[in-house]
């Protein structure tokens, strides 16, 4: 079977806000569970997919130099599996618009896979079930079974392969503070299985998160805010600390590390709180800022 595109698709890939990250005990595969509750955001990369005449898959990437346009790159994985999986012939262009900042915690690449998958999944009707392309996302990375939901909120566990959807709350302004280097998701979670061996932090306790209903409300939301990754990470990064701690100073009702970093994200209850504090913080010792939103209940935002 040939791959048939009457026209390129478009598509965006979302960015991810981790608002709690709960990191459990390391499983024999060498991978540590976790409890994390993720909300998507408006930032999102625009992706194009389209039919060549020649076999074999084509990426080609524009904003951002850093990422790789080869198979080092996730979402040219994403599509080689599809391909692979549905024993499918023909090629692919894959036209990748990076807005989402690499190696910041904001899940991009994983996005970026999710959503070739869906899209050229979609395009040759349908070939996998939902639950079929569910575990074939969880094999690529344990952020891409999330670009695959619909849901704009959800608490994920078992690796991100187990999902439950949350009515999220109403659509939030956000600050992503985006320093001038990444940090890898294996670095920031072998620091912390190194500073809980030497018990410098807790080792991990009960997650006791409350009903599902209790996630729509921004003020339990707010309580809930938790990333077991800062401390390992804003041991080796101090001045990433002291970025959440400046967010909250200027207002934001949610300060919190992004995932594994290297971003750091402010929730703000208004827009004028948020502009104010990215002006405050552009430039800085290097910092570029991004002004986004979550995606709520009530829809995108304007």
């Amino acid at each position: 079977m040939t791959d048939v595109f009457s026209q390129p698709r478009v598509l965006r890939a979302h960015a991810k806000l981790t608002v709690s990250l709960r990191v459990l005990a390391r499983e024999e595969s060498g991978f540590h569970s976790v409890e994390t509750v993720l909300l998507r955001l408006e930032l999102a990369d625009r992706i194009e997919l389209e039919t060549t005449g020649e076999s074999g898959i084509r990426l080609e990437v524009t904003g951002d130099a850093s990422v790789p346009a080869d198979d080092r790159n996730l979402c040219w994985r994403a599509a080689r599996a599809l391909y692979d999986y549905v024993e499918r012939e023909g090629g692919t262009r894959i036209r990748l618009e990076k807005n989402v900042p690499a190696g910041a915690g904001l899940g991009g690449g994983s996005a970026d896979a999710a959503a070739v998958l869906r899209g050229l999944n979609e395009a040759w009707g349908r070939p996998l079930s939902g639950s079929a392309l569910l575990g074939l996302a969880g094999e690529l990375g344990s952020d891409v079974p999330f670009g695959l939901c619909d849901a704009p909120m959800v608490l994920a566990w078992e690796r991100g392969r187990r999902m439950l959807p949350l009515e999220a709350p109403p659509s939030m302004p956000v600050l992503v503070v985006v320093p001038a280097y990444p940090i890898g998701a294996g670095d920031a979670y072998g620091w912390l299985a190194e500073d809980r061996a030497a018990g410098l932090v807790s080792p991990p306790g009960p997650c006791l998160h409350p009903g599902p209903a209790e996630f729509s409300n921004r003020s339990a939301l707010e309580r809930l805010a938790v990333n077991d990754l800062e401390e390992p990470v804003f041991r080796r990064h101090p001045e990433l600390a002291e970025i959440r701690d400046t967010l909250a100073d200027l207002g934001a009702a949610i300060a919190i590390l992004c995932g594994s970093g290297s971003c750091v994200a402010g929730v703000f209850r208004d827009t004028a709180a948020r502009d104010r504090a990215a002006d405050a913080v552009q430039g800085v010792d290097g910092l570029s800022v991004l002004r986004t939103r979550t995606l709520g209940r009530d829809g995108p935002a304007g």
